[in-house]
């Protein structure tokens, strides 16, 4: 077996693993355990206050592009 073949054979194992995992995952999902995305009101991971975002401030006169005609 060539290097070429076996790299070819380790990819293809690699994608069969993935999608029988994959499969495997999907045959045993059970719903009911599951709580769904809309519930949930965790706090975000980042918090980030208003100022540090700049909201509410007005735009940087630097930052203005300006041209005189």
């Amino acid at each position: 077996m060539t290097p070429i073949q076996r790299t070819l054979l380790a990819i293809a194992a690699f994608i069969a693993v993935a999608v029988g995992t994959f499969i495997y995952f999907i045959a045993n999902w059970d719903a009911s355990k599951a709580e769904p995305i809309g519930m949930k009101h965790d706090r975000p991971f980042f918090s980030v206050s208003k100022k540090s975002r700049g909201l509410g401030q007005s735009p940087s006169p630097a930052l203005s592009v300006r041209t005189t005609a």
